[in-house]
């Protein structure tokens, strides 16, 4: 199977730390950001999940300097989706986010 590609019985949580894991073992992400969003998924299973996703959405866009109001629209427009889209909306979302901090950990690199 496709690396990129999720199983679809995959949970989001498994295939996020999946794909940060592979980035970090390809030198593309720091190893400590992979241990900080284990830990951090491991704090959220101790809220149901309809309240872990939005806030995980939340933190990305704001990571991603996205204006709250137009955060907040999305969310309403995510939650409305059936669960196939809207796990599919998350991955995209996530894709970014990882984007994100690959450029931001080669910048760094190139800087020291």
């Amino acid at each position: 199977m496709d690396a990129d590609r999720p199983d679809p019985l995959e949970t989001f949580e498994t295939w996020l730390l999946r794909r940060v894991a592979h980035a970090v073992e390809g030198d593309e992400l720091p190893a400590d950001l992979l241990a900080e969003l284990s830990a951090g998924i491991e704090d959220s299973r101790k809220t149901p999940q309809e309240e872990n996703h939005p806030k995980a959405v939340r933190e990305i866009a704001d990571a991603l300097e996205i204006p709250s109001e137009e955060v907040e629209q999305a969310l309403t427009i995510i939650e409305a989706q059936p669960t196939v889209t809207r796990e599919m909306l998350m991955r995209q979302i996530a894709e970014a986010w990882l984007d994100s901090q690959r450029k931001a950990y080669r910048e760094e690199e190139l800087d020291s």
